[in-house]
Parts: C-alpha cells; structure tokens; sequence
C-alpha cells in the first residue's frame, strides 16, 4: 500500500495537511508546532547522548536493543487497521525494525519537523528509499487529527515521561484505538530507587521530564480500560495495552 495515497481516509474531514516533501506533511501552519527539539543544538545532544545505548545502559539501566523487541511484538500483536507511532522522534532506535516491515500502513507522528526529517532519512538509508507503506506526520499528540478506530497498533516511546496529563494522552490515542483488538506499546523513564533517580529529578528541574514511580504510572492506565502488563528495567517501563 502506498501510504501517502489512502493518508485521507483516516483523516478528520476538517483537517487541513501541508505537504513539505514527499512521504512528509504538517498539520500546522509554517512556525507553528514546534518544540525543543527544533532548536539548535539540541539534536546533537539527542543523537549522541539521549540516545546512545551505552549511556542508556549505564545511567538508566536498560538495554536498547529491548526498543527493538517492543516495537516487533506490538506491530505483529494486530493485523488490522494502521500503525500509530506516537513521538517517534528519530527513529534511533526503531528504524531497523520499520525497514523491514511492510505487511500494514504505519504513520510516523512528531512535534518535530527537524526529528522527522531524521527519522526520515535514517529509515530511507536502510531501506534503499522512503517505503511506501510509511507517512512522516507533524502534529501534536494532544489533537490527533484521525477518525475514531484507525489504528490496530499504537506505539509510543519515551513520550508519556514528557507529559504532564498522562490520562489526556491515553484518552486522545483510545479514540483512535481499533476497538476491539488494537494494542497499546509504551515506554516510559519512571523513579526506581536508583542513584539515576536524582539525575532524573535535574531534568525534572530544568521541565524536561515528569518523574513519576511505577505505582503512580500505572495507575494512570486504569482510564484504558483494557488488560495491562508491564515490566521494569532499571529507569525504564516497558507497558502494554491490550
């Protein structure tokens, strides 16, 4: 399927996209919508540091690799409606997995125009180009622009720890949640009684993050209404819904 062509099917019918390049629309008007990861310099720290493995490993206490593992179950735990990627930023850690996935129509959402021309050309330098199944959308995680029950997978990491209303991200993803059957995926930096836990309460200063504890995220997830499990490593959750 060639994504892009059947993008309008599961759009609102007020909703206005601009196309900035191929496989690449906004949702906003030019200088809207943008975020900290549009400014300089900042995509030098999230490429080199936030997202390198061994800083993960040694400051978070978890391994990469499992973004890898998450992202493989969830898109084959449905086999219906689109794939969501909710905050996909740059793909540093999911592009491998996209490339070789065609079986259904996955839309790449971000706040980031510049996080989205990288996840862009990351995934076209593995796969050879753009694979047609896939679309690069900006626009806002709060206001999705979709009809009611589009996705049967939805996949989002690292974005609930930036959030300061995790419920009101949940609700907006379950309106567009195939019902039933769609699966949720998360992953989520959380306090667990680690030396990492006062790194996380600086970024917590500078308004980086929401630090919360796993008892304090999951309770968020009672507002799903759908079967949970989790698991943690280290200062990470790794959540499913469904």
């Amino acid at each position: 399927m060639i994504a892009a062509e059947k993008l309008s099917e599961i759009m609102l019918s007020d909703v206005s996209l601009r196309l900035l390049e191929p496989h690449l629309y906004s949702l906003s008007a030019p200088g809207e919508n943008t975020n900290t990861y549009d400014q300089k310099g900042a995509l030098a720290f999230y490429d080199q540091v936030a997202c390198n493995w061994l800083y993960n490993r040694l400051v978070w206490g978890y391994r990469t690799s499992d973004y890898h593992k998450l992202c493989r179950e969830a898109l084959t735990s449905s086999t219906a409606g689109w794939v969501l990627d909710a905050g996909c930023g740059s793909l540093a850690f999911t592009a491998k997995t996209y490339a070789s996935y065609s079986a259904r129509p996955v839309v790449f959402l971000d706040q980031s125009l510049t996080l989205l021309s990288v996840a862009k050309s990351r995934l076209a330098k593995l796969h050879g180009h753009v694979p047609d199944n896939v679309v690069f959308l900006h626009g806002d995680v709060l206001h999705l622009p979709f009809q009611p029950q589009s996705f049967g997978t939805i996949i989002a990491l690292n974005l609930l720890h930036v959030l300061a209303d995790i419920q009101e991200v949940l609700l907006e993803l379950r309106k567009v949640l195939l019902l039933p059957g769609g699966t949720m995926s998360f992953t989520t930096l959380i306090e667990n009684q680690r030396l990492a836990d006062k790194y996380l309460q600086v970024w917590a200063r500078a308004g980086e993050v929401i630090p919360r504890t796993a008892h304090q995220l999951l309770a968020e997830f009672a507002a799903v209404d759908k079967p949970i499990t989790h698991r943690i490593q280290g200062n990470m959750a790794f959540i499913h819904c469904g």
